[in-house]
């Protein structure tokens, strides 16, 4: 895994202005993939995994914009590029499969069609090499009988197959980074932890990066490397899975670990769910998102932003929270 960052994110900023006001849906999110690296962002519904994906992708819709940052991909500022150089990015260099295959996948053309069309305009190829690369994509991805089924309709498809047919499309132009927004939400769990596994043995064979956008930690701890947790527009909790997931350090994450059914325990524990609800992004809090839901807010948390915090000596483990303070109170004394 090379040390330069294939992607690298500063500070970005994102917006959508509305009658009611503004949506600060993204709020100074910063992180970077390296070339192989499989980087999952959870969180809940609303707290800006999506939106920080689309807003580098320059694919927001027409109230929604990019007030601040950058997205360094190789080198080049994503934001920056003239519309036509990112058309061409997308969908050759980045790549993206997205939540719902049955909206993504026009109903009225075959799905080798779309896979052949999407070659060519990206490729330049003729037809016939198309259709021979489309074939080789649909047995890549394990669908059986990949000749025939390129005559097939997506209605023709189950859930799985279609979620295969995009990873198919997705990978045709052989992209450096693949990004994967809540690739298994409509599937059977049998089925997600088939298409997961495709997506790393895909991954693997490629040598591709890949982020995957979820709510599901169980679907992060099957696959991911490194985790970013998302709330309230805000990169709460960064680090390698295994050091996130074994000594979780911002409230939030500990809160989405413990409302997660433990298979692997000796005894029975209650599920305890994060009391509140999400914050409302028309008017999010001045403070630390997570401090009205937070049993261990402190008064900084509700009147300041923290800073990300290093924890101990690991620099690639960090978390945002005043708790980390050199100043911060080591028991629950503080708590406002």
């Amino acid at each position: 895994m090379s040390n330069h960052p294939l992607l690298e994110v500063k500070d970005l900023t994102t917006s959508f202005f509305t009658s009611r006001g503004e949506v600060q849906a993204v709020r100074g999110v910063s992180f970077d993939v390296s070339p192989g690296e499989i980087v999952g962002i959870v969180g809940e519904s609303g707290s800006g995994k999506s939106i920080t994906c689309m807003s580098i992708l320059r694919l927001l819709k027409s109230n929604g914009r990019v007030v601040a940052g950058q997205a360094h991909f190789e080198g080049q500022d994503l934001l920056k590029l003239a519309e036509h150089d990112m058309r061409k990015l997308r969908g050759d260099d980045i790549a993206m499969i997205f939540q719902d295959p049955m909206t993504s996948l026009n109903p009225t053309l075959t799905v080798g069609e779309q896979i052949i069309e999407t070659i060519v305009a990206h490729r330049g190829s003729s037809r016939k090499a198309a259709r021979q690369r489309a074939i080789e994509l649909f047995e890549l991805v394990k669908i059986p009988e990949a000749a025939s089924r390129l005559n097939s309709y997506p209605h023709e498809f189950s859930g799985g197959m279609r979620q295969r047919v995009m990873i198919a499309i997705a990978l045709c132009c052989d992209p450096k980074l693949l990004i994967a927004d809540e690739p298994t939400t409509a599937l059977d769990v049998t089925i997600q932890r088939q298409i997961l596994l495709l997506l790393k043995e895909i991954q693997a064979r490629l040598g591709m990066a890949i982020i995957l956008i979820t709510h599901d930690l169980g679907v992060i701890a099957e696959v991911a490397d490194r985790i970013l947790v998302m709330y309230g527009g805000m990169v709460m909790e960064t680090g390698s899975v295994d050091t996130v997931f074994a000594r979780p350090n911002h409230p939030y994450t500990q809160g989405l670990l413990t409302s997660v059914p433990k298979l692997r325990t000796a005894h029975k524990e209650r599920l305890r769910p994060i009391p509140g609800s999400p914050p409302d992004m028309l008017r999010p809090p001045v403070g630390c998102p997570f401090a009205p839901r937070c049993l261990r807010a402190m008064q900084i948390c509700v009147g300041e932003v923290p800073p990300i915090f290093e924890m101990g000596d690991q620099q690639t483990h960090k978390a945002k929270c005043w708790l980390h303070h050199p100043d911060a109170p080591t028991n629950d004394e503080g708590a406002a």
